[in-house]
């Protein structure tokens, strides 16, 4: 058995002698190779000649390179040629283990927030300025590793594959394969020993509280094993969606073609008011991290007799109002509006948003709107991948819980700034002083941490 890395090239080499036990003999031709899964029989190399070597006499070589994509598991190297006219063929069998372990892969923590820079801006009533949104994300990157390290784990969906010793060192249940701190929701494919284990074959559980799941069960009932492998070391191979849960919601689609490589991502007006810097997206398998986010040409201009510089001229008409959405945010000119409410055809803003001034508008000038999204390409272990124009576009959801602390926490740390990190703030009157009241905070972490924080031990040693 030939163990290789996915991407990685491995030497494939078959002999074929004149008899068994006897000498080795040349073919009549080159033979042919085709590797194929031994679980499902899809073909991972289509049957070929080219590139097969001949090193010495009877001995045939190939150099194969399986895509750094391919499933892992067992495969089966088929040669075939003829001796004397007759067939004759060689097998080899070939266990593709994935690329590297999750730590290893595009599955770092940073920049994954449970919570955006909106959700702060509009919890402080703060507007936008380049400072203030340094602060805030800095402040949102903090206060989401501190709730992972409150909880004792990590909410968001990561698709990798990891390893697993089997036996385990510290003890063990034949048939159970306890994951302790790697969280479960869904598993592609498992395998053992080289040799794949199929979905009919094992369960996953706790099956009445998961996901998250902690430990996968060999079904007694199956003629499935753990182990076999040359070694006990990375003997299991788990590829699958790991984390907390999967929960998404359906926010919009894309409102362009999108290649494999681009970072700046227009999107629908419905999904621009429901999306911000922090969020995690999905595109058919692609995830994607929000790192910024910028005006873009809605294709509509402003309609009716335009609006004057007066805080009560709020009606916004467009040619097609159900373009735009609740809670969008506009540019016209150099003034910025939030739209609080669509009727038809218009738009009722709330004007001079976000710290823009005030000023009057002639219709027929553009509208723009925060619809282009700055993106960081193939994150949480996916690979970017071309999509077409409007694919829907989901946005994982995280527990509420964790949310609103987080929100929180980044508060705390920029009030906490502006006094130096003190733990006293002046008071109204005088030169007295009083102790800032964080005890709503300090009762939300503990609500976290009682719906869900893993409180018991991983593995007895």
């Amino acid at each position: 058995m030939t163990d290789v890395i996915a991407g990685q090239t491995v030497s494939l080499l078959s002999q074929f002698y004149d008899f068994s036990g006897g000498t080795l003999t040349d073919l009549d031709a080159t033979p042919s190779i085709t590797v194929t899964s031994v679980a499902t029989g899809a073909t991972a190399l289509a049957v070929t000649t080219s590139g097969v070597t001949h090193p010495g006499t009877g001995s045939y070589g190939y150099g194969w390179t399986p895509a750094s994509t391919l499933t892992p598991g067992l495969y089966l190297a088929l040669w075939a040629g003829t001796k004397s006219g007759s067939a004759v063929t060689a097998t080899e069998t070939i266990t593709v283990v994935a690329p590297a372990a999750a730590a290893a892969t595009n599955t770092s923590p940073d920049g994954v927030w449970y919570a955006t820079r909106e959700d702060v801006m509009r919890a402080m009533d703060s507007k936008l300025t380049a400072r203030n949104a340094a602060q805030i994300d800095r402040q949102l990157e903090a206060a989401s590793r501190d709730v992972e390290l409150l909880c004792h784990r990590r909410f968001y969906p990561v698709a990798a594959t990891r390893f697993f010793d089997w036996p385990p060192r510290a003890g063990m249940t034949p048939w159970v394969l306890r994951l302790d701190d790697q969280e479960l929701i869904s598993v592609s494919t498992l395998a053992s020993g080289g040799a794949i284990i199929t979905s009919d074959e094992y369960n996953l559980e706790p099956v009445n509280a998961g996901p998250p799941y902690t430990r996968i069960e060999i079904k007694l009932s199956s003629d499935a094993s753990l182990g076999g492998g040359d070694t006990y070391q990375r003997d299991v191979q788990v590829t699958g969606l790991w984390g907390y849960r999967n929960t998404e919601t359906l926010v919009g689609a894309v409102a362009e073609v999108l290649d494999d490589s681009e970072t700046a991502v227009d999107v629908t007006g419905p999904a621009a008011a429901l999306l911000g810097v922090g969020s995690v997206l999905r595109v058919d398998s692609e995830r994607m991290l929000v790192t910024g986010r910028s005006m873009a040409d809605t294709g509509q201009n402003l309609g009716g007799s335009g609006l004057t510089a007066q805080q009560n001229n709020v009606a916004v008409t467009v040619t097609d109002g159900t373009a735009f959405a609740v809670d969008e945010v506009l540019l016209i000119e150099s003034e910025r509006m939030l739209i609080v409410d669509i009727a038809g055809n218009t738009l009722t803003v709330r004007r001079a948003w976000d710290g823009s001034v005030l000023a009057a508008h002639t219709a027929g000038v553009d509208i723009y709107a925060s619809r282009t999204l700055t993106v960081t390409r193939g994150a949480l272990g996916t690979v970017a991948a071309a999509h077409a124009n409007n694919s829907s576009l989901y946005r994982w959801e995280p527990p509420a819980l964790v949310r609103d602390l987080v929100i929180g926490q980044a508060i705390s740390g920029l009030t906490s700034e502006t006094s130096g990190y003190t733990k006293a703030v002046r008071g109204g009157e005088g030169s007295s002083e009083r102790n800032r009241d964080n005890s709503a905070l300090t009762g939300l972490r503990q609500a976290v941490y009682d719906a869900l924080g893993r409180k018991g031990r991983v593995r007895s040693v």
